[in-house]
């Protein structure tokens, strides 16, 4: 009986998790078709169809290389991470998985898809390294974010006066402090303070939680950046780097549609929509992502828009969709990396040796 029981369970707790899937989905589509449809009104159209024939061909041709140098440098980024977790791959498969990512990222709609599938080749190439290789994959993302988020706040002191000037892009400035000091004192709390340190009632909820080995393992995976500082602080410049790459990417493509905006401004806007965009909140940022820049764009001054009208938002969802645009590109050539990418099993081997130094 007790194996009818668990099996009983099991299935009542798959088919809880499909439910909530299944709840965020519709969700996340009413959300973006809302939001698709409210913008879809209040643009001028043929403003739109005007401002994009207008657009400086070789100015969008250079932001698009540099997203490309910045898909490159992501794969370096992963690949030191690969080595903090003693997970050994050439440099040129990584590179090759993160395109394939990016590939799925763009045309499954949605950041989760090319991860799961990194995932999936990872698992296939270190199998007995699964939690460390999906850690890398969590790392990755999270590190990104966090120079997003130092970016953001090291402008900040040059735009507050336009940020604080409504509510709406108040809270904007509000919620990217909380994001950043909720992950350094994570952070902090989970590199330093030994298990032993827990207060007691803490630990005994901590053996209620379900999976808690597989967490405790994640844990143990993150807490080997101690021991390999100088690759985590590679990861980091390459970061710093792949940001500052895309903010001239933003800046050349803001420049081919005629909006005058400084560099300052670029790292600001971009640092907060991607991170906006990056949480569950549309299906794969879409709506929010042009929300986002109207909202930010009028804030700076960067467009004018009329309330009553909605003139002005062309300029805005324009850059949002060739932006969008010029990642599809990307995405293609993950594709075609995809057709011809082998998971080599010479590979396998590779990824069960340590790193020779850290």
């Amino acid at each position: 009986m007790s194996g009818l029981e668990t099996s009983s369970t099991g299935s009542a707790a798959t088919a809880a998790w499909t439910m909530r899937r299944v709840v965020s989905l519709v969700l996340r589509l009413a959300i973006t078709l809302t939001i698709i449809g409210y913008l879809g009104t209040r643009v001028q159209w043929r403003e739109f169809a005007i401002r994009l024939q207008q657009s400086d061909v070789t100015l969008l041709g250079l932001a698009c290389l540099l997203l490309g140098a910045a898909c490159l440098l992501g794969g370096l980024r992963w690949w030191l991470l690969l080595r903090v977790q003693d997970i050994a791959l050439p440099l040129k498969a990584v590179v090759a998985i993160t395109f394939i990512g990016q590939f799925f990222n763009a045309y499954l709609l949605g950041s989760v898809g090319g991860d799961a599938v990194k995932a999936v080749y990872l698992w296939r190439l270190a199998p007995h390294q699964k939690t460390h290789a999906t850690l890398s994959i969590i790392m990755d993302r999270t590190l990104g974010l966090f120079v997003l988020l130092c970016f953001a706040l090291a402008t900040l002191p040059w735009h507050l006066p336009a940020l604080a000037a409504n509510d709406s892009t108040r809270s904007v400035v509000y919620g990217l402090a909380g994001t950043f000091a909720a992950m350094v004192l994570a952070g902090a709390a989970l590199l330093l303070v030994p298990f032993s340190h827990v207060p007691a009632p803490l630990r005994k909820l901590w053996l209620k939680v379900p999976l808690r080995r597989i967490l405790e393992m994640l844990i143990g995976g993150f807490r080997q950046h101690k021991r390999a500082p100088r690759l985590t602080a590679g990861a980091f410049f390459c970061s710093v780097l792949i940001y500052l790459i895309v903010f001239f990417a933003g800046l050349h493509l803001g420049h081919a549609i005629g909006l005058r905006m400084t560099y300052l401004q670029v790292v600001m806007i971009l640092s907060v929509v991607i991170c906006v965009i990056s949480l569950p909140i549309s299906i794969g940022g879409h709506g929010v992502r042009e929300g986002a820049f109207v909202l930010l764009f009028a804030a700076f001054g960067v467009i004018t828009v009329d309330p009553h009208t909605g003139a002005g938002y062309e300029v805005a969802v324009l850059y949002s969709l060739l932006f969008f645009a010029l990642l599809l590109v990307w995405g293609l050539v993950g594709g075609v990396v995809y057709i011809f990418f082998r998971a080599d099993p010479g590979l396998s081997a590779q990824a069960a040796k340590p790193p020779s130094t850290q």
